[in-house]
């Protein structure tokens, strides 16, 4: 698939099966001459080769014996206009699967072949229509399930990520330049810089990486659906309150502590994002081997999640003291996740004895889980915290091959900046920057190989 040859290629781009229109597309030098003889219009003399770019015409496919196939709509781009930068046509026909295949089979015996996944994409990637990292967020496009990983896709697609990409390529081209300079005039001791500001230079790129790279812990949550763990002591309410949260009653909910033995997963959207959440079995010391278990599988929820719900009993006076240890030993434990500390049945008991270190936490809430409006406060609060997340990052990333390319990238770096604080030679910290260069170029596809890119576009649909 990777060489790029001087077929023609056609593929259907709408699912198989009845619809009211289906989609044919075909790419290359021979689209427009190929389609032009299957193709009567309902103008007379009309020919498509002499048509304008980016026109449609209305007409019949029509087979090798004349037989009328299907009404059609046909679409022209012309090279290099076009999403591929090839000659295209789009044949849009009625969604008969009779249709589809008798269309695309006589395409086939006037010499076209059909298309590989991807193939389109990739044809637009060699012919420069955009670069990797665009490539890969029209898939992320295609498969996105919520409002704002669509929109971090369309964000990637327009360019966000590659101008960045691109503008700090520059400027270490720009650096390197200047050492080699340097270096061809080394006989001379002629400095082209100050070393201050080579120095200053080096740590800034440095924090536009590291920025870069906080950015896919969150970016790949919004991709992947953010993951929620529900979890506290046996019979708080944990169960009730995770039924309220997905509105079905999925979870088993009595008065007997441990009801909940195994994990139960929901999903839902909050303001265009995905959350999965897992109710739980109550955290408490027992004998009992069906309970161990589940403990266990909360355990590994709480490692696997990105935030924490810790629901605790409000009208249990007698237990203060033990749920604000409880708070603290999270806290310590998982400083790095989000913790909800949610005080249940506040319709009985207001919360009493943690009131010192309530101040202290950033996500408090007293509710009752029976209470739709007061959980939906917990939601509403929950959604805003990604949301604002995001808002802080101009860019996302979301793919593990542009992560591993930046930390990858940020390592040389940071071996240059060492070697620039030591007074290595100059020719040292031009191969760091060059390695750096070589990462960074491997994630718009500037440099790549063919692995990465059969990795990359066999992994699209047929007909992108």
């Amino acid at each position: 698939m990777l060489d790029l040859d001087d077929d023609t290629i056609a593929a259907l781009a709408t699912p198989i099966g009845y619809s009211a229109v289906s989609v044919i597309r075909i790419s290359g030098k021979k689209s427009i001459s190929t389609v032009e003889n299957v193709f009567i219009s309902i103008k007379p003399g009309k020919k498509l080769e002499n048509q304008l770019t980016h026109t449609i015409h209305l007409g019949y496919i029509v087979s090798e014996n004349h037989n009328l196939l299907d009404q059609v709509l046909v679409s022209i781009f012309k090279s290099p206009f076009s999403y591929t930068g090839e000659n295209m046509i789009e044949i849009s026909c009625h969604g008969s699967y009779y249709i589809q295949q008798h269309i695309l089979q006589l395409l086939i015996r006037k010499g076209i072949r059909l298309a590989r996944p991807g193939e389109f994409t990739f044809r637009a990637f060699i012919n420069k229509k955009l670069d990797l990292s665009q490539a890969e967020a029209i898939a992320d496009l295609i498969v996105s399930e919520n409002k704002v990983y669509h929109e971090i896709s369309l964000q990637q697609i327009k360019g966000t990520l590659s101008n960045t990409i691109k503008c700090l390529r520059k400027k270490l081209l720009d650096f390197v330049s200047l050492l080699e300079l340097e270096l061809d005039f080394d006989e001379e001791d002629v400095i082209f810089s100050k070393r201050s500001d080579l120095f200053s230079f080096l740590q800034e790129l440095e924090e536009i990486l590291k920025n870069l790279i906080e950015s896919f812990s969150l970016g790949n949550a919004i991709k992947k659906g953010i993951y929620v763990v529900i979890i506290g002591e046996p019979n708080v309410g944990k169960s009730t309150f995770f039924n309220q949260v997905i509105q079905e009653n999925r979870s088993i909910i009595s008065h007997i502590e441990g009801t909940t033995r195994d994990c139960v997963k929901g999903e839902i959207i909050l303001n265009g994002i995905l959350f999965h959440f897992w109710d739980t079995a109550g955290i408490r010391k027992t004998q009992d081997p069906i309970e161990v278990m589940g403990m266990e599988k909360t355990m590994k929820k709480i490692e696997e999640s990105q935030v924490i719900f810790y629901i605790f009993d409000s009208s249990n006076k007698k237990e203060q003291k033990m749920i604000s240890n409880n708070i603290q030993k999270i806290y310590k434990k998982y400083p790095l996740k989000n913790i909800f500390v949610i005080a249940n049945k506040s319709d009985i008991s207001f919360c009493h004895g943690i009131e010192n270190f309530k101040s202290k936490i950033p996500y408090f809430f007293e509710i009752s889980s029976k209470n739709s409006h007061e959980v939906k406060n917990v939601l509403n609060a929950l959604s805003s915290l990604f949301l604002d997340k995001l808002k802080e990052q101009k860019i996302v990333v979301t793919q593990y091959r542009h992560y591993e390319a930046l930390k990858l990238s940020l390592k040389e770096l940071s071996l240059a900046h060492h070697a620039f604080h030591k007074g290595f030679s100059i020719d040292l910290i031009s191969i760091y920057i060059k390695e750096a260069l070589r990462y960074l170029g491997e994630i718009t596809g500037e440099i790549t190989s063919e692995d990465i890119l059969q990795n990359i576009f066999s992994k699209f649909c047929i007909g992108k």
